[in-house]
This record gives C-alpha cells, sequence and structure tokens, in this order.
C-alpha cells in the first residue's frame, strides 16, 4: 500500500505541470507566471520529500535512487527557469504561449524520468520534442532558428524512430515493456545478448547520440542559441542530458553491449575532443557554451561506455547545474571578459605542459604497473588534466599565483571531486571496469586533446596551428554536411523578414501587370 503512495506521487507530478500549462495562460500574465512559480516550487518541495516515502512496488530495482536525482535536477531547474523567465519575458507578445509550452516540456520530461514502461517513455519522449519546438520557434520570424528548429525536428524523429524500433526488438525478447521487467534479465554478469537485443543496444545508443547532439548531428544546437535565453537553459541545463539518462537507465543491458559501447566511445569521444578544441576558436558566449555542451555530452556518453555510470550521473548532475548557471548569467559574463581584456594575459611558459603531461603519464603508468590502478587507468589521466592546465596556466596571467596556491587549489578540487563521486556511486547502477581496448583509445584521445591544446596555445602562428584553428573555427565543416542533406530530405520553409515580403510582392504585382 505504501508502495502505491509512491506511485500515486509519480503520478501527480506530471499532472501538475500539466494542469499549470492548462490554467496559467488563462488569466493575465503576471498572475500565470505567479501561478507556475508556486506550481514549480510546490513540486520541486514534493520530489525533495520523494526518498522518504517507501520504494513503489513496481520501480527500479536498484536505479530508483538515480532516478530521484535526476527527477530533482529537472524539478530544480523547471523552478530556476521558471523564476528567470517571468522577468526575461515580461512584455513578450508571446508570453502565454511560452508559459504553456514550458510546462508541457516539464511534464512530459518528467514522465520519461519516472514511467517504467517504455511505450510510455516513448510517448513523453515525443512530447518533449513537440513542445521544446513551439519553444524554438518563440521568435518564428528568425531565419536562423527556423532552419535550427528543423534539422532538431528531423533528428528528434531519428532519435524516436530508433526507440520505436529497440522497444519492439526488445518486446519480441521479453514479452513485454516493462523496463524493470526487461531489465532484470540482465543483471547476471554472464548474459549474452542475441542478435537481435545487440541491435535494440546499438538503436538506443544511436537516440542517446542523436539526443545527446553528437557529431554530425550537432549543428541545431549550436544555432538555437537565437532562441530566448531561458529556453537555452533549459535545454542545455535538461532536455539535452536526456541521452545519458537514457543509457544511465538502460545500464543493465548496455552493459553487455560491447558494440553499442565502441559506437558510444568512438563517436562520443571523436566529439568530445574535437568540440573542446572548437570552444578555444569562440567568443560569442552563448556559441561557446553551446559547443561545450557538446563537448560535455560527449563525455558523459563516453563515461557511460566505459561502465563509470556513477560518474556519468555526477557528471549530468553538475552539468545541469552549470549550464543553468551560465546561461541565466551570461550577460554578466560580458562584461567580465571586457575587464580581463584590460590586462592582456601572458602564454604559459611552451615546456610547462609536456613536463607536466609527461610527469602524469609516469606516474599514472607505475601505479598500474603496481596494480594500485587497474584498467581504468584512463580516467586517472582524465583527471590528471585538471590540475596540469591550471598548473601549465598558472604563469599566464598578469597576477600570477604561487605554485602551492596552484597546486594546493588544484587538489582540494580533486578531492571535492573524489568524495562526490563516492556518493554517486551509490545512487547509479553498478558499473563494470572497461577493458584494456577502450582505456587505451580514451588515453590516446585525451593525449590528442593535450597535443592540440598545446598547439593553439604556443603554435598558434605556425601553418600547422593555423590550419587547425581553420578547421575547428569551420567545425570540420560537419554542419554544412549535415544542413545540405537534411535539407535535401525534407526542404525547410524559412520566415521572411517584412521587408523582404513586401519587396517579393510588389515583385509580384509588377510581373503581373
Amino acid at each position: 500500500m505504501s508502495g502505491n503512495w509512491s506511485d500515486l506521487v509519480f503520478l501527480s507530478l506530471p499532472l501538475a505541470y500539466i494542469c499549470s500549462a492548462i490554467l496559467a495562460p488563462l488569466s493575465a500574465a503576471k498572475t500565470g507566471w505567479r501561478m507556475l512559480n508556486a506550481a514549480s516550487l510546490l513540486i520541486l518541495l514534493v520530489v525533495i520529500g520523494l526518498p522518504f516515502l517507501p520504494a513503489p512496488e513496481s520501480g527500479f530495482f536498484g536505479q530508483r535512487a538515480m532516478q530521484m536525482t535526476v527527477l530533482a535536477v529537472v524539478s530544480f531547474i523547471g523552478w530556476i527557469v521558471t523564476r528567470f523567465s517571468a522577468h526575461y519575458l515580461s512584455g513578450e507578445p508571446g508570453e502565454q504561449r511560452f508559459q504553456r509550452w514550458l510546462q508541457l516540456t516539464l511534464a512530459s520530461v518528467t514522465v520519461v524520468v519516472t514511467t517504467n514502461h517504455l511505450g510510455i517513455l516513448i510517448a513523453a519522449w515525443i512530447g518533449i520534442s513537440l513542445s521544446l519546438h513551439q519553444l524554438l520557434m518563440f521568435y518564428p520570424e528568425r531565419k536562423r532558428a527556423a532552419l535550427a528548429a528543423h534539422k532538431k525536428f528531423l533528428f528528434a524523429r531519428l532519435a524516436e524512430s530508433c526507440l520505436i524500433v529497440a522497444a519492439a526488438l526488445l518486446y519480441l525478447e521479453h514479452g513485454t515493456l516493462s523496463i524493470s521487467d526487461i531489465l532484470t534479465a540482465y543483471q547476471s554478469a554472464a548474459v549474452t545478448l542475441t542478435a537481435g537485443e545487440q541491435i535494440a543496444a546499438l538503436l538506443i545508443a544511436s537516440a542517446a547520440m542523436v539526443k545527446c547532439a553528437q557529431f554530425p548531428m550537432h549543428g541545431w544546437l549550436i544555432q538555437v542559441v537565437e532562441c530566448p535565453t531561458p529556453v537555452s537553459a533549459l535545454l542545455h541545463a535538461g532536455v539535452i542530458n536526456l541521452g545519458g539518462f537514457l543509457i544511465l537507465l538502460m545500464a543493465p543491458l548496455m552493459m553487455h553491449a560491447e558494440l553499442a559501447n565502441w559506437l558510444l566511445l568512438i563517436v562520443a569521444g571523436l566529439t568530445c575532443i574535437a568540440a573542446a578544441l572548437i570552444t578555444m576558436t569562440r567568443v560569442s558566449v552563448k556559441v561557446l557554451l553551446a559547443w561545450s555542451t557538446v563537448a560535455q555530452m560527449g563525455l558523459m556518453l563516453v563515461e557511460c561506455a566505459l561502465g563509470q555510470y556513477g560518474l556519468a550521473l555526477l557528471h549530468l548532475v553538475a552539468h545541469s547545474c552549470y549550464k543553468a548557471y551560465a546561461f541565466l548569467s551570461a550577460g554578466g559574463d560580458v562584461e567580465v571578459f571586457l575587464k580581463k581584456q584590460l590586462a592582456p594575459a601572458r602564454l604559459p611558459a611552451a615546456s610547462t605542459l609536456p613536463l607536466l603531461f609527461t610527469l602524469a603519464i609516469l606516474i599514472i603508468g607505475s601505479l598500474y604497473w603496481l596494480d594500485i590502478v587497474s584498467n581504468d587507468a584512463s580516467l586517472w589521466l582524465l583527471l590528471a588534466l585538471f590540475p596540469i592546465a591550471m598548473l601549465s596556466e598558472r604563469s599566464s596571467t598578469g597576477h600570477s599565483a604561487s605554485i602551492l596556491m596552484t597546486a594546493g587549489l588544484g587538489f582540494l578540487l580533486i578531492c571535492a571531486y573524489l568524495l562526490q563521486k563516492t556518493v554517486f556511486i551509490h545512487l547509479a547502477p553498478s558499473g563494470s571496469i572497461p577493458g584494456a581496448g577502450a582505456a587505451l583509445w580514451c588515453a590516446l584521445l585525451f593525449t590528442v586533446l593535450l597535443a592540440a591544446y598545446w598547439i593553439l596555445r604556443q603554435r598558434g602562428d605556425s601553418a600547422i596551428g593555423r590550419r587547425l584553428y581553420r578547421n575547428l573555427y569551420a567545425g570540420f565543416y560537419l554542419d554544412e554536411w549535415a544542413t545540405r542533406a537534411t535539407l535535401a530530405l525534407w526542404p525547410a520553409k524559412l520566415p521572411q523578414r517584412a521587408g523582404q515580403h513586401q519587396a517579393g510582392i510588389q515583385y509580384q504585382r509588377e510581373k503581373q501587370s
């Protein structure tokens, strides 16, 4: 009976969002915002209290903690975005239309996070895409926004098709669409997947990559910065993370799907490295943040492919909170950047970064040889990149910090990270240690990242530095290829500016006369 109470609370959360979506636009805009703020705060408080309720009988055996964690992030981001939107969109013509679609988007996300049925999950996944499309088209007269929304619409249909086929294959294997019943079959370490299950895992991985805007389907995420800032915050801090959530949700299956994991390692790994380097060529704050999201989503999917689900969950939560703050405070970042320009930074010593990286390789290699760290040595290398970058950049600023202060700060942040990871390991599905091949691939990717970073910082004027910068600035022309392909498949009807529209009417009149 107590479990039924939890199920009832789960059901009430999306219903609360839907009711507010219906009622808020019926009143004045300010009254509607007050209603939405109250509803969002109430939902957040209810979600905070959910861990104190008994687990529902139909819950996710050991995945309930992960479910609660993501639900808390969704409700928190929804509350923050709603409060910000009330001021940001005050007086806009489409203010009440925004209220409706914002709440419907949050309702759909809540259903995806809480449901235990694959069919309902896919229906809510489609609902997210359709509601978000309306938010992305808040300014329908903007051509770049319309083109980005069009590409997003097509890629969303691709992701949904992958999910539908994957659900059908899993249903044929297990005779049910209950997520908990399906995943129960993969709890044993000795499970061997059939061909249908392998294809289903590949399709789930593909759907996650499309949702997370991995190469070459990333361009729309860069271009939707044309939409209002609250939409960017909601997208980058919440909706874009659902690809990672999907992998975490299906972790018991994905753990046995080697082909799907290698697909994630290759595509998401290359996306992560390339997008991280591309951010170094951007000057627009929102565009830089968008490229950063592409890189972070790639890294999160790589962590999932390595079986580090606790680390991926920590990444999801941290990225959501950071990106919400970064987008909602983007206006102030311009002033900070201009102030920094008053005291141009000095380049760091050219030998510092290679020496520190070599030292880190020797230390981690020694620990691996002594069997203190196992095949997850690549993750330790990833962790070492942060203090390496801090120490190498220590002498680049106008006011240099001491090496002890820099090293101490890096050590404290690493300790904070390890403490958080220890907590999140118990909130996420149990994972596995990556194989030697996966570890070597990731170590190679991180080495390439650091080498390219060094070239851009120290040899930017060389022939290879200029060629690298030019290709990075162009995003390796991948979005141009994807745009041509999508427009060839389904041409977009872009809006015309008022002046262009009037000129077209005048031209038609002259032609007829």
